[in-house]
């Protein structure tokens, strides 16, 4: 989780393998990164945040001439966010964050997984742009899976069902039971990545996709929320805007978006939409 420093505009902080990093913004093309590690996971840093910004897809190129034919209105829309990058997160942090995001804010969201990296994480201490902050890296899966049940459950909104999910979830990734690395091969169908994430107790369609396409690098995961369902309805005529979201009707949804946003890139160009939505139509604030 990156946190906005308190401090120092335009700074931003988090943990990396074990290892303090800042990455400040210099305009809305260029960014520098502060750390004292020379690889993250084995990887040149450098090459490592390439690939965690994916910067290898080309925002312009999303959604093609035909889209913007068919949907002028939001083309203009969208060429404001062409800053917007998908991360390639951490699946393990991905899995536990998204069962912490069933039916609250963002706020809440962000207060969970900073309770849980400071209750069971590691805390680190670096001189990053001259700040002194303690950090705390994110729990492991062992971490997770032996920590104390009220401790857990005070870090999950004192929600008991939660905790007890994470926890186990957490087991199966200690044990290798749940490779989460295996799933995200890009050779994996996500077909199956959906059915392994389900089998989990706490984890339905939408988290399965939401891990699938912010954790394992899936771009073509699709995932539908509440908001995800009006702009299907309201900009495309694809279903209508109704609550409840059965198995069945979410997959259709999903095959619709997806025929239409293009099978490879779906979910990053859904992400578009989806942030263009709450921002211009629903004038809600970034996150």
């Amino acid at each position: 989780m990156w946190n906005k420093s308190d401090v120092i505009s335009g700074l931003y902080l988090s943990v990396i393998d074990s290892h303090p990093v800042a990455i400040r913004q210099i305009n809305s093309a260029s960014f520098s990164i502060e750390t004292d590690a020379e690889y993250f996971h084995r990887i040149p840093v450098e090459q490592f945040f390439e690939r965690y910004f994916s910067l290898d897809i080309a925002n312009q190129t999303l959604f093609d001439d035909e889209f913007h034919s068919r949907f002028p209105h939001l083309t203009k829309r969208l060429l404001q966010l062409e800053g917007l990058r998908v991360l390639r997160q951490d699946p393990y942090e991905a899995l536990v964050t998204f069962m912490c995001a069933q039916g609250i804010g963002m706020a809440m969201i962000r207060r969970q997984v900073a309770m849980l990296c400071r209750c069971f994480g590691k805390e680190l201490h670096g001189n990053l742009s001259g700040t002194d902050t303690p950090l705390f890296s994110f729990p492991d899966p062992q971490e997770l899976a032996d920590a104390d049940p009220e401790m857990l459950r005070s870090c999950c909104n004192n929600n008991s069902i939660r905790a007890n999910n994470i926890r186990e979830a957490s087991r199966l990734a200690a044990i290798g039971a749940l490779d989460l690395h295996a799933l995200s091969e890009p050779s994996v169908p996500l077909s199956e990545i959906q059915r392994e994430l389900t089998s989990l107790r706490g984890i339905g369609y939408k988290i399965a996709d939401c891990i699938a396409l912010f954790g394992m690098g899936r771009f073509d995961a699709f995932p539908i929320d509440t908001h995800v369902e009006q702009f299907l309805s309201a900009w495309f005529s694809i279903g209508s805007s109704r609550s409840g979201l059965s198995q069945k009707r979410y997959l259709h949804l999903q095959r619709e978006a997806v025929e239409l946003l293009g099978a490879s890139l779906a979910g990053y160009a859904g992400h578009h939409l989806f942030h263009c939505w709450r921002t211009t139509e629903r004038n809600m604030k970034a996150f």
